[in-house]
């Protein structure tokens, strides 16, 4: 996913679709928001050649896990024997630590990072270049939140341009699921009730479920007419 402004680019995760995604950048500054290092989210780091090499013009920015370095941390899943070789030295990329509730700027954004529900320490982002603003909230469960996280959320959600919700399952399945760091589509139309943001896109979708089954999630929200929902779909462009 990137978020464009001004001929400014961000990216969200890496997984899969860094390596189309590099091939239309291509020699440009590349800065990577990562929101957590499950394998789904940085697989593409291992095929995308910008990160590669000392002149590497790839900045990628996560909160630190553990005691290791940022970059071991960040690459530590391609050594051998699951990768050919070790990028951890390999990589010339820039490892930047963020830190949850602490904004800071990429170019002409600024971006705030807070903790979602979800395992192993995930971030969602708020992302503003002053005129417009985004919420990434994939890979959240929202019906798992404290209190005190839920009105966080809320507050950052509160009448954005648009909100990146996650709805993984369908609603007679989340019973089943629940505590894996998912949401559906029913669960973000509540939310969205609260906050009225003036878009939210629904992404996410688990894998079992056909484009037929995501098409009828639609009727959750046929009828709300304070925010405009869309289900998303791979190449969507959202213009805000």
């Amino acid at each position: 996913m990137t978020v464009e402004s001004r001929d400014k680019i961000i990216v969200i995760d890496a997984g899969s679709g860094l390596l189309p995604l590099g091939k239309e950048l291509k020699a440009s500054p590349v800065n990577i928001l990562i929101s957590h290092l499950h394998l789904d989210h940085i697989i593409g780091l291992g095929v995308y050649g910008p990160v590669w090499g000392k002149d590497s013009n790839v900045k990628i920015f996560t909160c630190s896990r553990d005691e290791r370095s940022l970059k071991e941390q960040i690459f530590g899943a391609f050594v051998p024997p699951y990768w050919p070789s070790s990028l951890v030295a390999a990589s010339g990329a820039e490892c930047i630590a963020v830190n949850s509730g602490n904004s800071f700027n990429i170019d002409h954004f600024t971006i705030t990072p807070f903790l979602a529900e979800h395992p192993d320490k995930t971030l969602s982002f708020h992302i503003t270049d002053g005129d417009k603003n985004f919420v990434h909230l994939l890979d959240s469960e929202i019906e798992k939140m404290s209190k005190i996280a839920y009105e966080e959320l809320m507050a950052f959600c509160n009448g954005a341009d648009l909100v990146v919700f996650d709805s993984a399952y369908a609603k007679e399945d989340y019973h089943k699921l629940k505590g894996w760091g998912h949401s559906t589509v029913e669960q973000g139309v509540l939310f969205a009730r609260e906050c009225k943001p003036k878009r939210m896109v629904f992404s996410h979708f688990g894998q079992d479920y056909s484009d037929e089954q995501i098409d009828s999630w639609a009727s959750f929200f046929e009828n709300e007419t304070y925010c405009e929902f869309i289900l998303g779909s791979e190449g969507m462009e959202i213009v805000i």
